[in-house]
């Protein structure tokens, strides 16, 4: 078993797939398939899982701290955050931060990239926030960004909520080859059923300068900007629930919905409907 053959063949398929990262179950069982690392039957993603543990994978990290959730991103996305299980006091407190990478700081205006995706957000924006869903981050490849009525390709958390609401129109979309003009009907429908997205970061992974909790404080004022005290707010993905859902629940948002739902990526598209539709029927949108 190699290690840099085992983060080639996952920096490969986020490349194809156009994902930003993995789980250790789903890698595992990648890696199980082209033959490179063997899966454990009785416990999916353990071999991996003590791989990133030992800190093998140094790009990989926790964002909910040691006991929450794995993930995997591009090897190249973002440098070491403590695997949670290093000793060494000074290193973990050296890779309490991720710094974005020099090629892309100097192409990105971190100012007007966060006013271009807030005014994209914010044109969708029901008068009336019923449901807020939560989700991580935009993409790093910021083309494909929810709230953005021109995307061609790799929409998967649109593509997800829309199956789960809108079944029939996301056929539609797909059938037209993503025409801009269903989409934005798609998503005025979406404002006009009260539902508005939030990510935890501001900003693509790749450009977030500190871990995942450091966004909280910014989270929680966002969410009492669109929100009331009736308003649903639902998390997706496992490192948003892992991170968000106890400290929001401390702060008083009585209306949090506890179901930890999986991303609707690659291989989780079907995990992603059943939880999702589980949090709407616990909300009693869906019957």
């Amino acid at each position: 078993m190699d290690i840099n053959t085992i983060i080639k063949f996952l920096d490969d398929y986020l490349t194809r797939t156009g994902r930003t990262s993995l789980d250790p179950v789903e890698a595992n069982g990648i890696l199980a398939k082209a033959g490179i690392l063997n899966d454990s039957k009785d416990s999916p993603g353990l071999p991996l899982r003590k791989l990133l543990r030992k800190g093998n994978l140094p790009h990989s990290f926790q964002s909910g701290g040691k006991g929450s959730a794995w993930t995997i991103p591009h090897s190249s996305k973002r440098t070491n955050v403590s695997s949670n299980y290093n000793a060494e006091k000074t290193r973990v407190k050296k890779a309490a931060t991720v710094k974005p990478k020099d090629n892309v700081t100097a192409t990105v205006d971190i100012s007007k990239l966060k006013k271009q995706l807030e005014n994209a957000r914010h044109k969708y924006k029901p008068e009336t926030v019923k449901y807020l869903l939560i989700a991580e981050a935009p993409p790093d490849s910021i083309d494909r960004f929810f709230y953005y009525d021109n995307v061609h390709q790799h929409d998967y958390l649109f593509l997800g909520v829309t199956q789960a609401l809108y079944p029939d129109l996301k056929d539609k979309f797909l059938a037209s080859g993503r025409s801009k003009e269903i989409k934005n009907s798609i998503l005025l429908k979406l404002k006009a059923d009260g539902f508005y997205l939030l990510d935890l970061s501001e900003l693509p992974l790749s450009l977030l300068q500190d871990n995942l909790y450091s966004q909280l404080p910014t989270l929680t004022e966002k969410i009492n900007l669109v929100a009331n005290k009736h308003t649903k707010i639902i998390l997706i993905k496992a490192t948003v629930y892992d991170t968000a859902f106890q400290f929001l629940q401390q702060k008083g948002f009585a209306n949090l919905v506890n179901v930890r739902i999986t991303f609707p990526g690659q291989g989780g598209q079907l995990k992603f409907q059943t939880e999702f539709k589980q949090a709407l029927k616990s909300i009693d949108y869906l019957q």
